[in-house]
């Protein structure tokens, strides 16, 4: 082939090998990444004006629309925990030790990872298939012929809010997380209310909300990134929409449960850590 020679296009044009397509994946996902990460500072730096008015709508979308689910879903989370907490420690007669272990994990672990599967079973296909549509439909392209950035109106207002709602939902979730421990506590094992909020305070430590607040701040990351870049890069086909929403689910599960695992092992093999 000479030096001008012009490459075929179309169904006959040569395909990409694997490493370029996995290359050129990476290359456009750091890209987006950086760029959400600018608009979001410039959003919370700035107020963001109207972007601004667009992270209320999302709070309320994504925050205030998920309360009613969570609320009773931490409530039987709770109890599920109590039950199996106390029937584990039943072989050593040690069961009023129940609401001890329900105060530091509903924190650390149960609160946060309850609230991020329920915001992505949810919210996050939710808005991999608003922005899929868009791009489908040439929305996304329309915005871009007219000098306004898909990231900066888009993106970045979701993943406000998501960094808002996630912790917000996180500290209603442990509270009704410790509600369900003290019915299954009280109800079910014999214990008294008193006895309940002493073991509590015996094992629930400011240390372990932060835990959970962090975890949740690293799960709205996760989410809104991922939906975000799931939807935005689709083919231009219709059954893509669907298609993108389902990957979001199953690559925002494993984000999370991966991040999650990632920080107990940090917590475990370095205890001082925080």
């Amino acid at each position: 082939m000479t030096a001008g020679a012009v490459l075929p296009a179309g169904p006959d044009a040569p395909a990409l090998r694997p490493e370029s397509r996995l290359s050129g994946r990476f290359v456009s996902r750091a890209r987006l990444v950086g760029r959400s990460m600018y608009w979001l500072a410039w959003l919370i730096g700035s107020g963001g004006g109207r972007v601004g008015s667009g992270v209320q709508r999302e709070i309320e979308t994504l925050g205030i629309g998920a309360l009613r689910l969570v609320g009773a879903a931490s409530v039987l989370v709770g109890l599920i925990a109590t039950f199996q907490i106390a029937y584990q420690l039943s072989a050593y007669s040690a069961q009023s030790m129940s609401g001890q272990a329900i105060g530091w994990f509903g924190a650390r672990e149960l609160g946060p990872l309850v609230v991020a599967i329920l915001v992505i079973a949810r919210s996050a296909s939710r808005i991999a298939g608003e922005f899929a549509s868009m791009s489908v439909n040439a929305e996304i392209d329309a915005l871009r012929a007219m000098g306004l950035d898909p990231i900066k109106y888009l993106v970045a207002p979701k993943l406000a809010a998501l960094l808002l709602a996630l912790p917000a939902l996180t500290i209603l979730s442990d509270g009704l997380i410790l509600l369900g421990g003290w019915v299954g506590n009280t109800m079910f094992l014999g214990f008294t209310t008193g006895f309940y909020l002493e073991q509590l305070r015996v094992s629930f430590t400011i240390r372990d909300l932060i835990v959970g607040l962090v975890k949740a701040v690293a799960f709205a990351l996760l989410i809104g990134l991922v939906a975000a870049d799931e939807g935005l890069n689709v083919e231009r086909r219709v059954s893509a929409i669907s298609e993108a929403a389902t990957r979001t689910v199953v690559a925002c599960l494993i984000a999370v449960l991966a991040f999650d695992t990632l920080m107990n092992a940090i917590f475990y093999f370095i205890p001082s850590f925080l």
